[in-house]
């Protein structure tokens, strides 16, 4: 799953790339195309003994022998919950980075 957050022309996007999924919930409401971002966690849930929030342990039924995972969260008028084995956050060229290596001086 990849989701990809842009603040503008002149700005790179952000990319968030998560693999290994576990859990994916997403709320948009039906007259949004595009939205804002209120807030954004990254939570590490380790391996047993160690504890896990509450909210957590809701979306993922812990187990010995379960790796370390991931839990992201994104709020807004849409709103993303997905816990994942990995997590690799990237930055990619702003469109106006792009046209400079595009177009030869």
């Amino acid at each position: 799953m990849e989701i990809t957050m842009r603040a503008g022309p002149t700005r790179p996007d952000v990319v968030i790339s998560l693999s290994d999924l576990r859990y994916v919930a997403v709320s948009k409401p039906p007259e949004i195309s595009g939205c804002f971002i209120d807030a954004i966690s990254l939570t590490h849930l380790p391996v047993m003994p160690h504890p896990w929030p509450e909210e957590a342990a809701a979306r993922v039924s812990r187990f010995n022998g379960l790796n370390e995972l991931a839990w992201l969260r994104i709020s807004g008028p849409a709103e993303v919950d997905v816990v994942a084995s990995s997590v690799t956050v990237y930055t990619a060229k702003s469109d106006d980075e792009a046209e400079q290596i595009r177009t030869p001086r």
